[in-house]
């Protein structure tokens, strides 16, 4: 129990009674307080299309205005308020507290842009960056940010979190390079640092509090938009506006409301209320229920949503009978990608080996050619059926699939593979575990093999390759895929870059460690009254607010 956080205001309170008996799935009865008509749907909604040309001109109303209290939805508590220590992404109620060096511009979000850094620079033996840093930041507390918080961070960021230690694992150090500079340096050159420190759980934190020992697990104090105000655990975190924010004239809101609603149909139900205006990211709202929320609420707006979030079949390559590179080709080969997109990802999704599509990623064109993606999949399947019987399985084998309870896609992506497998008289049965056990079996390698709904934070190689090939926690065993991933990391021209990346891709066709069924594709929906938000990469960035403003 976290002492600071017991206290909410009767008003904080009174609001989230309201949001919660608002959201069954029927019609309250007529005995419940009618909702204010402020928050209530209109009852005239648009589904009638206007008899004349909708006109081009912006009405006053579209003008950006100040004020108004935006409501989030969430659906679980972060495991601290720390955001040195933390990387999960239910930070994101907290992320508006805090700003980084860089950040992803929040209307192009694969674009970086300043942040508490005004500019950067990667030295000329490529083994340091150095950042330049703005004079007029403020901690929350009214000290000012300094060289020395920046430092702090970045050092404390590699070495506290164990999965940012991970992410970061290409600095060696950061110090103090002036009043107003930081030097990152590195253990070998790294294309990707300016993407990392740009994600938003890599937020800048006050190193007096920590020097001080009071518990950032517990407060917060940043230089963001927003300051926190109050913190109910398992009910809601207010936040309102910073006058003292860097950005002349932001934020626009007063202040954000993040209720904690563990029940997904409750929190779909308050959405479709209007009690909450915009669920976070990591919701994960999948096509179906962009079309429910479509149909039931006509008015919101619902975007496509780069989520980088897959779904993976991952073999256990050390271990008899899948260190025989053979038995993994022909689970490979037997896997009907497009099939995943229809049945896993409800239509919609993006094929692809180790990268997302994009720039890094083997062309579609190309991909659809290559074995385990093409059309029709005879070819695929019988020489899936040659490998085995070459690899001494002609009459089949048997597999678990370790999967987590829980976590629908997880298991979706697993009965699916049974089936995929099946076809090459592979006999797979699903062995679902609690997450602690699972996570568990996991770290050990007791598993055969396993499947997961798992993401990635920015769509450089580094993140999606170094999932798969870097260390040994998913026990990838492949001399070459180490060296071509090493490669690539230490490549700075973007050109020779990209041919190492496409060499790793088609590497991990030859050795199969894993097979990505599928990347999905989700959405995001909010209020017509939420302004001047685009959603975002990633379930880490487009986080802070400053620039949304309420329309009503």
């Amino acid at each position: 129990m976290w002492p600071s956080r017991l206290l909410m205001t009767a008003i904080s309170l009174a609001t989230l009674a309201l949001l919660i008996a608002s959201c069954a799935p029927v019609a309250a009865p007529a005995t419940r307080a009618p909702a204010p008509a402020a928050t209530k749907p209109a009852a005239a909604a648009p589904t009638v299309k206007p008899a004349g040309p909708i006109p081009t001109s912006k009405p006053a109303a579209e003008q950006p205005r100040y004020g108004g209290t935006l409501s989030l939805g969430a659906s679980a508590d972060p495991p601290s308020l720390d955001p040195i220590k933390e990387a999960s992404g239910t930070l994101f109620n907290i992320y508006p507290v805090y700003s980084g060096l860089l950040q992803y511009d929040p209307l192009a979000n694969e674009k970086i842009i300043p942040d508490l850094a005004e500019r950067w620079e990667l030295g000329a033996d490529k083994m340091s960056y150095t950042f330049y840093l703005r004079k007029d930041a403020r901690w929350h507390d009214g000290k000012p940010f300094t060289a020395e918080d920046a430092a702090f961070s970045v050092d404390n960021q590699r070495k506290t979190s164990a999965r940012k230690k991970d992410l970061l694992s290409a600095i060696s150090g950061a110090e103090v390079a002036g009043e107003n500079a930081v030097r990152v340096t590195l253990k070998y050159p790294s294309a990707s640092i300016p993407a990392w420190l740009a994600v938003g759980s890599m937020a800048m934190a006050p190193k007096h509090v920590y020097d001080a020992k009071r518990d950032l697990r517990n407060e917060g104090d940043g230089t963001g938009p927003f300051k926190l105000k109050n913190y109910s655990l398992g009910i809601a975190m207010e936040l309102v506006k910073n006058p003292n924010y860097f950005v002349p004239g932001r934020p626009y809101l007063d202040g954000i409301t993040a209720y904690i609603v563990r029940d997904r149909g409750t929190l779909m139900a308050a959405f479709r209320t209007g009690r909450i205006k915009l669920p976070v990211p990591y919701i994960f709202v999948a096509p179906s229920e962009a079309k429910m929320i479509g149909g039931s609420v006509p008015q919101a707006i619902v975007q496509p949503y780069k989520s980088l979030r897959f779904g993976i079949f991952r073999m256990k390559m050390t271990d008899k009978p899948l260190d025989d590179v053979r038995v993994r080709r022909a689970m490979y080969l037997a896997t009907d990608r497009q099939a995943a997109l229809r049945a896993v990802g409800e239509g919609e999704g993006t094929l692809g080996v180790a990268n997302i599509g994009g720039e890094w990623a083997i062309p579609q064109e190309e991909l659809l050619k290559q074995p385990g993606f093409r059309q029709p999949k005879d070819a695929d399947i019988a020489e899936a059926k040659k490998l085995l019987a070459e690899a001494g399985y002609a009459g089949g084998l048997d597999t678990k699939i370790l999967v987590r309870t829980g976590y629908g896609a997880d298991l979706k992506v697993a009965e699916f593979m049974t089936d995929q497998l099946s076809k090459v008289g592979i006999r797979a049965v699903v062995d679902v575990q609690e997450s602690a056990t699972y996570l568990d079996r996991i770290d050990r390698g007791a598993y055969e093999t396993t499947t997961s709904n798992d993401g990635i934070d920015i769509t450089d190689p580094d993140s999606s390759s170094s999932y798969f090939v870097k260390g040994n926690r998913y026990f990838v065993s492949d001399d070459k895929l180490h060296e071509l991933f090493q490669k690539q990391v230490g490549t700075t021209d973007p050109a020779e870059r990209k041919k190492v990346v496409l060499e790793m891709q088609y590497r991990v066709m030859e050795v199969a460690p894993y097979v990505i069924a599928l990347w999905f594709r989700h959405y995001i929906a909010f209020w017509p009254e939420v302004k001047n938000y685009k959603a975002g990469t990633g379930q880490h960035n487009n986080s802070k607010y400053q620039d949304v403003w309420l329309a009503k």
